[in-house]
């Protein structure tokens, strides 16, 4: 089969109505399929493998009891003419569908048609362009992207794109805050395309920190820009624009698999981007912040890493949240509403207020991991205001000295004043507080999370004095 004659027979599958929209029971078990002929499966598909995976699937985006038919377009499917079922005589006499239970115990399976899955296979372009059809299709645009990237996150990451960055008076700043910021503008006030690049990076790309002739880290964007005012750099980006474009990158260093490109020009001259390269073909760097990369250059990078790179990119991609939290519409509201402040300064208050912005990139700089239990990860952390973003004012809002990086559970008890800290690191408990808690959190009561920055006093001691219970 030709891949337009692929194509069309998926577009063309019988999906049952629910009033102005389709029933996602197909659209679904497709979008399995294709993630595991991606991933290199076979040509056999056993209903148990697949039914847990469709059952939660159905259960997030189908009606209520969807998932209770999930029998439904695995045995349904044939007549469409996608696949082949492979069933003992008993069940497939039967009038109607076999029941989830029924499949289970009699190990059914399916086999796609032996020219459409050799089609597929090996073919991630077009399996790319199957699951976009079917989403765009048969699913109602709001659930488009969280499912695709729900039942097939390997699909939705095949059009992800490559950057260059290079941060040379930053990477201290951004590499451990776990973010890129530029300004909107030259100090000219006039457009640069390094800086409207910013707006096109999104969820999954991948990103190449460059700094000080080496790629020094991989990062994979969790987040894409967002409006927002200069971070604390220090003395560098004196003469920058306070008004730039923040977006939120998970970044690991490649520590000793770190590389000078210049001497593998041999390797990446031939697939150097034609205009607005980073480098140029002897090595030496061009002044441009952020340059897109293909994805051949991308692999080069990645190989010279001795499977480094691999690994963090593999790690990084992990639960990616494709759609943004949603705003607290009463507090965004009242923001909005304000006339003593700029369009800039709101955008960032309220991104501030979503655990986004500047805020959780400043406090990443200062603190590395949660201070009670030493995870590590800020896809596991709370970006926890020390002083009560309510009461604090526009400055204390976004500076990184009023916050903590903390577990979910020790942010509650943070958060609800049920414990604070001394500026030396000793852990204070409330009156208040079920001591029984700190046995079953395995909290060590005694604890000493170390000494805190004389920034962060000011507000430690309110939390002391105003906070705990």
């Amino acid at each position: 089969m030709t891949n337009s004659e692929i194509l069309k027979l998926f577009s063309s599958i019988n999906c049952a109505r629910l009033g102005d929209s389709y029933a996602p029971h197909k659209p679904i078990l497709i979008l399995l399929l294709l993630e595991r002929i991606l991933n290199g499966h076979s040509n056999s598909f056993s209903f148990t493998e697949l039914d847990h995976d469709l059952k939660k699937w159905l259960e997030k985006y189908g009606s209520n009891n969807a998932s209770n038919t999930r029998n439904e377009p695995f045995w349904r499917l044939k007549n469409d003419g996608v696949w082949d079922i492979t069933a003992p005589s008993e069940l497939s006499s039967l009038s109607g569908t076999p029941t989830p239970k029924q499949l289970i115990e009699a190990n059914v399976s399916a086999q796609l048609k032996d020219d459409l899955y050799q089609g597929i296979r090996n073919n991630p372009e077009l399996i790319a362009e199957i699951a976009k059809a079917l989403v765009t299709q048969f699913i109602s645009e709001p659930l488009q992207p969280t499912l695709l990237a729900d039942a097939a996150p390997t699909i939705k990451l095949l059009d992800r794109q490559y950057w260059w960055v290079s941060q040379n008076q930053t990477y201290k700043h951004e590499v451990p805050g776990n973010f890129m910021w530029s300004p909107k503008t030259n100090s000219r006030g006039g457009r640069v395309p390094s800086y409207d690049f910013m707006e096109e990076m999104k969820v999954g790309d991948i990103v190449f920190s460059f700094a000080d002739t080496y790629i020094k880290a991989i990062g994979v964007v969790t987040s894409p820009a967002q409006s927002s005012v200069k971070p604390d750099f220090g003395s560098a980006g004196a003469n920058w624009s306070d008004d730039g474009w923040l977006v939120d990158v998970a970044f690991q260093e490649l520590g000793m698999a770190q590389f000078r490109p210049r001497e593998h020009m041999g390797l990446l001259s031939p697939t150097l981007p034609d205009l607005l390269s980073p480098i140029r073909p002897d090595g030496s760097g061009n002044q441009i912040y952020l340059a897109k990369i293909s994805g051949e250059m991308a692999d080069v990078l990645i190989a010279l890493s001795r499977g480094v790179g691999d690994s963090i990119v593999d790690e990084l991609s992990q639960n990616l949240d494709f759609v943004p939290p949603n705003d607290e519409i009463a507090e965004v509201d009242e923001i909005i509403m304000r006339t003593d402040i700029g369009p800039t300064q709101k955008t960032q208050i309220i991104n501030s207020r979503r655990g986004q912005g500047v805020f959780k990139a400043q406090v990443r700089q200062i603190e590395r991991v949660c201070r009670v239990t030493k995870v590590a990860n800020p896809r596991h952390l709370i970006a926890s205001h020390i002083k009560p973003w309510k009461k604090s004012n526009d400055a204390e809002k976004i500076s990184g000295y009023n916050g903590l990086l903390l577990a979910p559970h020790i942010d509650h008890l943070f958060d609800k004043g049920f414990i604070s800290f001394e500026g030396n690191g000793n852990l204070i408990l409330s009156s208040q507080l079920d001591n029984s808690v700190l046995d079953k959190w395995c909290i060590d009561k005694n604890i000493n999370v170390g000494s805190f920055r004389n920034e962060q006093q000011q507000f430690l001691e309110y939390h002391r004095d105003v906070v705990m219970v």
